[in-house]
């Protein structure tokens, strides 16, 4: 499972390489490590509204859910799903099926077992741009969107610095966008991209315990 992502792009940035601009880009700030621990926010873009890029807090809840995100978290983690659970848990069909995202990022963080040891390794799009990574969402009672990352069996290269788990986030390609968003596409097409993602070139940095202490700080949510 992956609770840890990077977005360390400035909004021009974003901005340009998506050709959407941010729909209140004064609250977004670039975070080296965005912990899903914390009620921290992710910018993604929605099937309900895919022109523009805003934030949802990263932890799936039901729809209309009105309590608390640290009572609902504290009982299911759900900062990670699974396509079966989205096909088999009634209050995720519905997500799947009319709520899918795409997170922004430029990284996400990974660790290895080795020796006894816990290796931690920073993964990031070999351009150094950001990418989008594969979301689902649902919209809160106070009207706050909340999401959860969708994650699939991890590829060879993902393997290779990610061991403690066989799951890791699915990337969704900008020539894929469309169809992740599209309310038409069809299951299988939806399946496809997740079983079978389009490979963008990758790659692994390690990172030190003091990296982290540095700069693993929560965000608080914003409107």
């Amino acid at each position: 499972m992956i609770y840890k992502l990077s977005n360390i792009a400035e909004t021009a940035e974003i901005e340009e390489e998506f050709g959407i601009p941010f729909r209140y880009p004064n609250l977004y700030r670039p975070n080296p490590v965005i912990n899903g621990f914390h009620e921290t926010n992710l910018s993604v873009v929605t099937m309900e509204n895919k022109s523009e890029i805003t934030f949802a807090i990263w932890g799936l809840m039901p729809h209309d859910f009105k309590e608390d995100w640290h009572i609902f978290q504290h009982n299911s983690n759900t900062l990670n799903v699974q396509m079966e659970e989205l096909k088999s848990i009634a209050w995720m069909q519905d997500s799947f099926k009319q709520r899918r995202c795409l997170i922004i990022v430029t990284g996400f963080y990974t660790h290895h077992l080795e020796n006894g040891n816990t290796l931690s390794y920073h993964i990031y799009q070999a351009s150094k741009k950001p990418f989008y990574l594969a979301g689902t969402y649902n919209i809160l009672n106070d009207g706050f969107l909340c999401t959860a990352l969708m994650v699939s069996k991890t590829d060879p290269f993902v393997s290779s610095y990610h061991n403690i788990s066989n799951l890791a986030p699915v990337i969704i390609s900008k020539e894929k966008a469309g169809t992740w968003l599209d309310k038409k596409s069809a299951v299988d097409d939806l399946k496809e991209i997740i079983q079978n993602p389009k490979k963008i070139p990758l790659e692994a940095k390690q990172m030190t315990s003091e990296f982290f202490v540095n700069n693993l700080t929560p965000n608080n949510r914003t409107a």
